[in-house]
């Protein structure tokens, strides 16, 4: 029983450092929109999961700022920012305190670092890229950010195969099915039939 409970502590001791996972935190004005290639669907606030190596985040700034006397939403074009983490690193990527849209401007007209905190209070500085125009719909953003990976040759760049093609095919057939009339609609049969 004692040997049992030696084994036991020896596999938590060294699974648990292999297990743990940083998280990802956003400030409130970032939108983040996809995270290592993939556009993300849920809820930019939502802390999420690190493993340890390189990760890719895109991202934008999003807030409402006075403009004269009026209120408005300025945001930036997608931007893209590469980080290699530890398992155990706490992320957050910070959002610069701005309240006017001639401030917001002028800060992201000269810049190209962007702030991450780190869990223990040191904030490094990373470069970032813009990924394409400020008015891209986040449903474009994969599209766009899978030509950008494979450009840049990295390993996020993900290969998805694409049966368009097929599908094109198979929506050309159902359209000449649907016009057809009922004479043509069993012929059609037939010859599935036969095939």
């Amino acid at each position: 029983m004692k040997c049992w409970k030696h084994w036991l502590l020896s596999t938590a001791v060294i699974v648990a450092p292999l297990t743990q996972a940083g998280t990802l935190y956003v400030d409130k004005e970032i939108e983040l929109l996809a995270l290592d290639g993939r556009v993300i669907d849920a809820l930019n606030t939502t802390p999420r999961d690190l493993k340890s190596g390189d990760h890719q985040f895109v991202f934008r700034y999003k807030n409402r700022v006075q403009d004269g006397g009026r209120e408005i939403e300025f945001k930036t074009p997608p931007l893209l920012m590469n980080l290699n983490t530890l398992a155990n690193d706490d992320i957050e990527i910070l959002a610069p305190q701005l309240n006017t849209k001639s401030q917001a401007e002028l800060y992201f007209s000269n810049r190209t670092v962007w702030q991450v905190k780190y869990a223990n209070g040191s904030i490094k500085t990373i470069d970032y890229d813009q990924l394409t125009e400020k008015d891209l719909p986040k449903e474009a953003i994969q599209k766009v950010l899978d030509q950008y990976n494979k450009a840049q040759e990295n390993d996020f760049y993900q290969v998805v195969e694409s049966d368009e093609a097929s599908n094109d095919l198979l929506k050309s057939i159902q359209l000449l099915y649907l016009q057809a009339n009922q004479k043509q609609r069993n012929e059609i049969k037939e010859w599935i039939i036969k095939q």
